[in-house]
């Protein structure tokens, strides 16, 4: 690994760690790739399902795999204007155009295809930031800090967790703390008079979405100082690719962006 005459004690630590023998196994705890299971259709769904793409009605199959979505199984096919139908369901009639090609590519589509479209296993990606969250209330506890309601979070003198994650921590740091923040987040510490509020990201691959993501966090980060500070917990690739170990050398002791294995030790740190 190439050294850096200037860089951030957390991201240099990070790097250590992230290099040394072990870090994956360690991360696995946090981040475990189990293979999730499919969310099978009940037989009566599969049912009709085959009836009106037998029939070729197009339409009342669009609206069924829309409802399919609310309960949680995923669109068979990734397609954007798929889901931008499903969430305004009033654009269908102002765009019949794109709403009937649709439908039309899901009667192209063989039977068994849509079905196991439907079913297929939630993305292992789109779990990671949950894994954390689970983690987080499984570790800090077992270690006598606590995850608290607003209520007793607010008296606590000590190390503990706001009980809240995304849309909970923004309505929070905007009521109690002043701060307007563009979207939720995925922790919210304190120690005495001292908050940290965090974003937590697993980078599997580089490039693309991950570039802007880590760039969105390095903002984040630099965002905010002083008793409220912002941190960025990352893993994965971030580690090991060149271009974004630079981008992250740049940052200063005060913008702290870590792996999840030093997080304990960042926020017992904290004055």
């Amino acid at each position: 690994m190439d050294k850096w005459d200037i860089m951030g004690k957390w991201v240099e630590k990070s790097l250590k760690i992230a290099n040394s023998h072990g870090y994956l196994d360690r991360l696995a705890e946090i981040y475990p790739a189990k293979t999730l299971p499919r969310r099978s259709l009940n037989d009566e769904d599969r049912a009709k399902l085959k009836r009106l793409h037998q029939k070729r009605n197009w339409k009342e199959l669009l609206q069924m795999l829309f409802r399919f979505t609310k309960e949680g199984h995923p669109f068979p096919i990734e397609h954007p204007y798929a889901s931008i139908l499903r969430q305004k369901p009033d654009l269908a009639k102002k765009n019949l155009g794109t709403f009937e090609k649709l439908g039309r590519e899901m009667l192209s589509m063989p039977i068994g295809d849509l079905i196991r479209g439907c079913e297929r296993p939630i993305d292992l990606n789109r779990a990671m930031g949950s894994a954390f969250f689970n983690w987080v209330r499984k570790y800090f506890p077992d270690r006598k800090i606590p995850i608290l309601p607003e209520s007793e979070f607010e008296r606590h003198e000590g190390l503990c967790f706001l009980n809240a994650r995304n849309a909970a921590i923004l309505d929070y740091v905007k009521r109690k703390l002043g701060i307007t923040l563009e979207r939720g987040r995925d922790l919210l510490a304190k120690k005495g008079d001292k908050y940290v509020i965090g974003e937590a990201r697993f980078l599997s691959t580089s490039g693309g979405s991950q570039t802007r993501d880590l760039r969105e966090t390095i903002g984040f980060v630099r965002g905010l100082k002083g008793k409220v500070s912002a941190i960025g917990v990352v893993d994965g690739i971030v580690w090991f690719n060149r271009s974004y170990v630079n981008m992250l050398s740049k940052l200063a002791d005060d913008e702290v962006v870590l792996t999840a294995l030093l997080l304990e030790d960042f926020l017992e740190a904290l004055g």
